[in-house]
């Protein structure tokens, strides 16, 4: 493939479960024409110029990992760029569209072209633009939120100054501060941006206030240019609700040229992974790093790991490689962590993500105690900060109350009640508002405090207490219950007779393996692929059930399925085996005789004897069959379907089964070879030399005598049916 055609194509990468490798490509393959021309192949068959230039072709598949009786696979898939019109709305739907709506299915990752990654502006900002504009050179930045909903907005003002005041570098609204009674937007807008432009005239710093402008479509834009004029610094906005779009649009309009922070609120939903590691969605890397960073976030925040919402740390730093990874021309962003962080988990968080973070401290701000400049101050002096005091501050403050009337009251004892709304708004109305030109014209000259009576305090401290003792033992006890999980779960089997099977899985021991109800799986027994990828079978799989694992037997026993319309390869072998049918029903090839096989039907292979095992294409299930080999044998060697109907026409012993099923074979050796240029390599029968066990004399029903078959009559050599 050449350079030019390279750079105009984005790659994804998906992660499907399933049984087999064959299942798995099936996915994949009606992955590529539902994403593109959602069209059967036959519509548009290789060779037209649709096939060529919009169907997306894979480009590797390879197992990763085991899921139980299913696996991981991973598929690279290519897209030619003009499948994504240059436009970010299609381009995500190309990337998963309708397969979302599918099971088992995951993006995992995104390669974009260098035209794509061109032709999106990205962040305007990103994570130096950042720093330079809140004048912090080195160290994390931090950010809190405003909140809780219900507080009117002046007392939000009060809050924001008081933290802008104490350092915190972005000062948002909580997300779901929208334009609500109690708090109208443009109200909150004008008293916040002010409350904290006050807190820098003040302090020298360059701290900034974001906006919520999680709004109707046709008030996004109005609302974020509102914002501007009125002094705020950025906007938060919610991706997952108003669009990836609407806020690449907005990051790259002129007129606007404000940091954007993304939210996460209802992504959620649209996340695979998880504590049960689920198949679907998108992974954690692309749509909280990788997505809004290409739309144009300078930073994204995301649950900590930790916290209430249950990410797990390499999650988390899946995003961070994903907010600061090479990508073209973009600059990277600022991963930004919350979601119920406490203030003693800033170090192992600098030690995961390292400087460059925003930090996002909630509650636990608000809760450390009624000072919330202090507060403020003291997370910066966690965090490693060394500005906790501005550039014109002496670095000494003394706590006091500005309250919303403009008058200054020293703090000569704690409140007996925390008080965010004001009480003396009338009864016709319970939600007071405070016009922008009432907002006190004298900053505040003392830092905001929060009031709490002492019995508060006190709880509030025994409960903080309690809460880092049962988080340093958290790891720890859910670590101990996978493992009694585990015990529990291999003690009992079925009707509650003791698990068999518990205990290690390799070495010549005795052990017994429960098959999975209701499915024809053993536990820990993995499925595997009938052979390497090849021309001379299809649809098959295989379980090694013994003989593997370091068991000494003369035999190996194995369990086959062969899906409707699939078989196993023709070939012929020195060594026997027997099969006996388990499941669904099939054909059993025998030199030139076939034979119909169903459940219990026995199968005996002599030496010598060309061979195959088949499913009818229009079976309601797979031919499933336990499979007795010696282990000792030889190499098996492939047979021709073409010789084989050949020699049934000579022979007149001809029916419409066999040929329909030989010339069907012939067919799909041809197309493979010409697309993969090989045929089977390796087989489900490798000869695997010196495992015979030497065993000992002994008086058994199960007696085996060493020599028997060479000291017997030698038998002739068998008939080959062709050379």
């Amino acid at each position: 493939m050449s350079a030019a055609h390279k750079v105009r194509r984005f790659v994804v990468t998906y992660d499907v479960e399933a049984e087999t490798e064959l299942e798995a490509r099936r996915i994949v393959d009606a992955l590529c024409l539902e994403q593109t021309i959602e069209l059967p192949e036959a519509l548009a068959p290789p060779g037209t110029w649709i096939n060529e230039h919009v169907v997306a072709k894979t480009l590797e598949l390879a197992r990763v990992s085991e899921l139980g009786w299913r696996g991981r696979y991973r598929a690279r898939v290519a897209f030619s760029d003009d499948v994504a019109g240059a436009e970010l709305t299609q381009l995500i739907n190309a990337i998963f569209g309708n397969t979302s709506i599918k099971e088992r299915v995951m993006v995992r990752d995104v390669e974009f072209s260098e035209e794509m990654q061109s032709g999106f502006g990205g962040p305007r900002f990103g994570a130096k633009g950042l720093r330079k504009l809140l004048g912090v050179e080195r160290g994390p930045l931090v950010m809190t939120a405003l909140k809780p909903m219900g507080t009117p907005s002046d007392k939000l003002a009060e809050m924001a100054y008081a933290f802008a005041k104490g350092g915190i570098d972005i000062i948002k609204d909580d997300h779901g501060l929208a334009n609500q009674r109690y708090a109208p937007y443009e109200e909150r807008v004008r008293a916040c941006a002010a409350a904290v432009k006050r807190a820098n005239e003040e302090t020298g710093r360059k701290c900034i206030y974001a906006p919520c402008i999680n709004a109707p479509a046709h008030l996004v834009v109005q609302r974020a240019k509102f914002a501007k004029a009125a002094g705020a610094g950025a906007v938060l906005m919610i991706p997952g609700i108003t669009g990836l779009d609407s806020m690449r649009a907005l990051a790259e309009d002129p007129d606007f040229g404000l940091p954007i922070i993304a939210h996460p609120a209802i992504l959620g939903a649209m996340l695979g992974g998880g504590t049960e590691d689920v198949c679907r969605g998108f992974s954690h890397e692309v749509l909280l790093g990788l997505l809004p960073r290409l739309a144009g976030a300078d930073a994204t925040i995301f649950p900590n790991f930790g916290g209430r919402f249950g990410f797990s740390i390499d999650e988390c730093k899946d995003i961070a490689r994903g907010c600061r990874r090479l990508m073209g021309h973009h600059e990277s962003i600022l991963p930004s962590p919350g979601g119920g962080m406490t203030l003693d988990k800033v170090k192992v968080m600098m030690e995961t993500y390292g400087q460059d973070v925003l930090l996002l401290v909630g509650g636990s701000l608000y809760s450390h105690s009624s000072d919330l400049t202090a507060n403020a101050r003291h997370i910066l002096s966690m965090a490693g900060r060394t500005d906790t005091y501005g550039p014109s501050e002496n670095g000494h403050y003394t706590p006091s109350r500005y309250n919303h009337n403009g008058n200054y009251t020293p703090m000569t004892g704690l409140r007996p009640k925390l008080r965010l709304v004001d009480e003396s708004a009338t009864a016709q109305s319970p939600y007071p508002t405070t016009p922008h030109n009432a907002y006190p014209s004298a900053p505040p000259s003392t830092p905001y405090t929060i009031s709490l009576d002492p019995e508060a305090v006190a709880q509030m401290s025994a409960l903080k207490e309690k809460n880092s003792a049962l988080e340093s033992k958290v790891e720890e006890l859910t670590t101990l219950v996978k493992q009694l999980m585990e015990v529990e779960s291999n003690r009992y089997h079925g009707n509650g007779s003791k698990h068999a099977s518990q205990g290690p899985l390799e070495g010549n021991h005795s052990k017994v393996l429960n098959r999975k109800k209701g499915e024809f799986q053993w536990e820990r027994v993995p499925q595997e692929m009938y052979k390497m990828d090849g021309a001379s079978f299809k649809e098959c799989s295989r379980i090694e059930l013994i003989g593997k694992r370091g068991e000494s037997p003369v035999f190996h026993v194995r369990y086959f399925e062969v899906a409707p319309g699939g078989w196993t390869t023709l070939e012929h072998h020195q060594h026997e085996h027997v099969v006996v049918v388990l499941r669904g029903e099939g054909e059993i090839q025998l030199g030139l005789e076939s034979y119909h096989l169903a459940h219990g039907d026995v199968g005996y292979t002599a030496p010598g004897d060309t061979h195959q095992l088949r499913c009818k294409a229009g079976a309601t299930e797979p031919f499933g069959f336990i499979c007795v080999v010696a282990s000792d044998r030889d190499r098996p060697i492939e047979d021709e379907p073409a010789e084989l109907l050949k020699m049934c026409k000579v022979a007149h012993v001809l029916d419409d089964n066999v040929r329909v099923a030989l010339e069907t074979q012939i067919k799909h050796r041809a197309a493979h070879k010409a697309a993969h240029g090989a045929v089977a390599e390796g087989s489900a029968c490798e000869w695997k030399p010196g495992m015979k066990k030497k065993a000992e004399e002994s008086v058994s029903a199960c007696e085996w005598k060493p020599k028997a078959k060479s000291n017997a009559e030698p038998k002739p050599t068998p008939t080959r049916y062709f050379p």
